[in-house]
């Protein structure tokens, strides 16, 4: 009997480290693939407890959203919250899920709700700012913004953000003072330096400008919008052959690593339906957050995906690369693809300053009645209206240029004002126009 009661003890001790052991495993964060199964088991098996697997479903959540498994993310933070109410980082990591979405309203209400559970936490007002900007709100914005720089001065993302944000409200002087703030607290902050460069762009300081792009370029060259600003500048071409080397780089190894499953052209169907086209990363995972999907590479749609590794210089050029995808050979924007996910919008700090494809919407309801607002060689409909695509080609043309051309009231053109935002998304259209 005796024998009986110790070898119970004994597999009950063993079940007791076993679960221990999964427990630990769910929270580490080194090993993702890990991660997933541990989380898993304790989802799937009983004698874990309601807290325990709430925080399984969190946490899985989280190794899927950060490989852009979104689907499967929010099915496992709606877990999560459902079984923790009080939970503010259930809130916070489904508010994420949401902006890949484009769910705007969600994400603010999630982060709204980490906030009551959780005041004062920067990274709450962080992305519910960001939802904020996104849809335009920029007055909620900068209040979120400036709400986390309060708790947290040395915060440089929240500088450029709120940088951003002034820049969209057209306070041009309080977005310059937020992005030098950003870069004195991060010196190496290749984004604040380039968002800075667009501005000075702007307002005519051309020399700043281009320092700031070159700066931006160096410090991270799959930053392709500071290379086009240094083009529309003038600038000499030497750094511009090194970034095009870099897309080159990261072509070849997209190419030798990724091709078998992925197509990473500008066109053509993946050889493998569940591996997602080259071209339609940079919708799902803009700019910067691409780097933490491909060095993760480890989200549930991509078991069959080989495992190889890819050094930090080798992530920047592939990033590079697929951000040269955003547009064809020819400059004009892809069109979007096909996918089941809608586009992401990123958490990570983003590059603002105008979307081609609304650009070429608005002159189309707006201009296109007397300029010819097309890639063609075609003539305007109105004579004396100048085609877009001569526009963008006058030597010296550039922000400032055009900023101060779709200002001026034409003889024959009809008085009316122009958004700042649309003129953005017009001014970043045209310039697409530019033969490269």
């Amino acid at each position: 009997m005796r024998a009986v009661i110790f070898g119970c003890v004994e597999v009950l001790n063993s079940v007791g480290a076993a679960q221990a052991d999964a427990v630990a495993d769910c929270n580490q964060i080194r090993d993702p693939q890990l991660r997933l199964r541990a989380c898993s088991q304790i989802i799937a098996e009983p004698g874990y407890t309601t807290n325990e697997k709430a925080v399984a479903y969190r946490n899985r959540a989280n190794a899927r959203a950060d490989a852009g498994a979104n689907t499967e993310a929010f099915a496992d933070f709606n877990k999560a919250v459902d079984l923790r109410r009080d939970d503010a980082a259930g809130y916070t990591g489904r508010a994420r899920v949401r902006l890949a979405f484009r769910d705007f309203d969600g994400a603010i209400a999630d982060y709204s709700e980490a906030l009551r559970l959780a005041p004062g936490t920067v990274s709450s007002h962080i992305g519910r700012g960001h939802a904020h900007f996104v849809i335009g709100d920029t007055t909620a914005a900068i209040t979120d913004f400036t709400e986390a720089i309060r708790l947290n001065p040395q915060s440089a993302s929240a500088y450029n953000r709120r940088g951003l944000a002034y820049r969209r409200s057209g306070d041009l002087a309080r977005a310059i003072e937020d992005y030098t703030a950003a870069i004195t607290l991060n010196p190496i902050y290749a984004l604040a330096y380039n968002n800075r460069g667009y501005v000075y762009e702007a307002r005519g300081r051309n020399d700043e400008a281009i320092a700031d792009f070159k700066s931006a370029l160096l410090l991270d060259p799959s930053l392709l919008g500071a290379r086009d600003g240094l083009k529309r500048l003038g600038a000499e071409e030497t750094l511009l052959a090194q970034v095009e080397a870099h897309v080159q780089h990261g072509k070849s190894l997209v190419e030798k690593n990724c091709s078998p499953c992925h197509s990473v052209g500008v066109s053509g169907e993946s050889p493998n339906k569940k591996a997602p086209p080259f071209r339609s990363l940079h919708a799902r995972h803009p700019s910067l957050a691409l780097r933490e999907p491909l060095s993760r590479g480890i989200a549930a749609p991509h078991d069959e995906m080989p495992r190889f590794t890819l050094s930090a210089a080798e992530i920047d050029s592939i990033v590079a690369y697929i951000n040269s995808l955003a547009t064809t050979k020819t400059g004009q924007p892809v069109a979007k693809a096909n996918t089941k996910s809608p586009p992401a919008v990123p958490m990570a700090d983003v590059v603002e300053f105008g979307d081609p494809r609304k650009g070429l919407a608005y002159a189309q309801k707006v201009c296109s009645a007397c300029h010819n607002v097309l890639r063609t060689d075609a003539p305007s409909p109105n004579k004396r209206a100048p085609p877009f695509k001569k526009i963008a080609n006058i030597p010296g043309m550039s922000v400032t240029a055009l900023t101060v051309w779709s200002g001026t009231t034409h003889p024959t053109m009809p008085n009316f004002v122009i958004a700042p935002q649309d003129m953005d998304d017009l001014i970043a259209y045209i310039l697409s126009l530019h033969d490269r």
